[in-house]
């Protein structure tokens, strides 16, 4: 009993010769990780005490250090309370306790979408620089990963099939196969190699027979190289099984470097750009439920749970569907900015989430005018917005580097959690 009290009092202290700001980490940092384990049964409950510290600190003026910060972010972030108005009242209670400060600031670096004469567009302004900056945009890429990792599975069934049955059909009494398989199989791969490395193949043939001149017969030596236009069936060009090549490199090609770039990305813009969503892999699904969430007045409560709930930023808008847009194609504007094919981000996320909405508006009268009013009118309008966004996201990560590098690589240690990833934003 002794040993007890001289150890309550050591503890005593100890947390009296802190200081105001230490103290209100520390116990900050401990309600944290009650909350964290005490599981999902309790998790959104328990945030009210954080909370209630965090705005009892705003009252007396004092800033929390960033262990304490971090950790509050964690528990918002967590699968156990995951909540965009959580996150946004914890956010916003940071920012008034001043230890965030670079949430949402670049906001006002957004170009909002031009509005051209031609067609009138329910957004945007009438700056003629972006109207002909829009009308020289790339168009957003196509991917069919459904389609490339389909035919990429059919072709590999068929090829290891018929190896299969050359290695181990004597067992089975299917010699009689083997000649068959063998066909199958040098026909698959020499059609595979031909179409999409017929350049490759024609240069290098040209080179060897280039150095080897002296040796051909006369009549070889004035034979040229065929053209792809001449060749059977698209031959050369890829069209044919180009898409079997890709969907092997979906399949075969694990990079984490890669992956980690498109989620620094996502988790950037996000933070950046005020939205209270830190998916590391954004989709249509979670970003066209924060829009509706956004729309609602009130914040939804548990009938028995007080409110820990803040408000959202209404994002039926044209900026805030920008916002939204550029979002989710981040991760396509990183991956596109260092690499030929995209295999980490999908761009296909955007028009989805357009999508989405749409059905929204169609079904959901409640939502119905604010909707119709933000979205694009037609498939061209669409196409556009998308492109617009696309590129904003781009301009928007080349003017970053250094810091998404920053969080590119604490992600890539595997580690990182959505506190570590503010506590880099903010470089603390």
């Amino acid at each position: 009993m002794v040993l007890a009290r001289d150890g309550d009092r050591l503890l005593n202290v100890a947390f009296s010769n802190l200081d105001d700001r230490d103290k209100y980490e520390t116990v900050l940092t401990g309600l944290c990780a009650k909350v964290i384990d005490g599981g999902a049964a309790n998790s959104k409950n328990g945030l009210v005490d954080p909370i209630r510290l965090m705005e009892e600190s705003n009252s007396n003026g004092i800033t929390i250090g960033p262990r304490g910060i971090i950790s509050l972010v964690d528990v918002s972030a967590t699968a156990l309370a995951s909540d965009a108005r959580i996150m946004a009242k914890i956010l916003s209670l940071a920012i008034t306790n001043g230890s965030i400060l670079r949430y949402g600031t670049l906001q006002g670096e957004i170009n909002p979408f031009p509005q051209s004469s031609a067609s009138a567009f329910p957004f945007g302004n009438r700056n003629n620089n972006d109207i002909e900056r829009l009308q020289n945009l790339p168009a957003v890429p196509v991917d069919d990963r459904a389609a490339e990792v389909s035919q990429a599975v059919l072709f590999s069934g068929i090829v290891g099939g018929c190896v299969a049955i050359n290695a181990f059909g004597g067992l089975f009494g299917m010699e009689d196969l083997t000649p068959i398989t063998n066909l199958v199989v040098g026909i698959a791969i020499t059609t595979v190699v031909v179409d999409n490395f017929f350049d490759a193949i024609v240069m290098g043939g040209s080179a060897v027979a280039k150095m080897n001149e002296d040796k051909l017969p006369a009549g070889a030596k004035n034979m040229s190289a065929p053209q792809k236009e001449d060749m059977p069936m698209g031959i050369g060009t890829g069209s044919m099984t180009g898409s079997v090549v890709r969907g092997l490199s979906r399949l075969l090609n694990v990079n984490t470097e890669r992956d980690c770039q498109c989620e620094a990305a996502a988790v950037f813009a996000a933070y950046s750009l005020g939205l209270p969503c830190f998916a590391f892999q954004p989709n249509a699904l979670e970003g066209a439920s924060l829009v509706i969430d956004s729309m609602r007045s009130e914040p939804r409560t548990d009938d028995d749970a007080q409110n820990i709930q803040g408000s959202l930023d209404n994002l039926a808008s044209d900026s805030g569907l920008l916002k939204m847009l550029i979002w989710l194609l981040a991760p396509v504007a990183m991956e596109l900015s260092k690499y030929p094919q995209l295999m980490s981000s999908d761009p296909c996320e955007a028009q989805g989430f357009v999508n989405r909405l749409s059905d929204q508006a169609r079904n959901n009268m409640q939502y119905a005018s604010a909707l119709l009013d933000a979205l694009p009118e037609n498939e061209e309008q669409t196409n556009d917005y998308l492109r617009w966004a696309l590129a904003e996201a781009d301009l928007l990560l080349r003017n970053n580097k250094n810091i998404i590098d920053a969080l590119s690589k604490a992600l890539a240690g595997g580690a990182a959690t959505v506190g570590d990833c503010v506590a880099i934003l903010e470089e603390w």
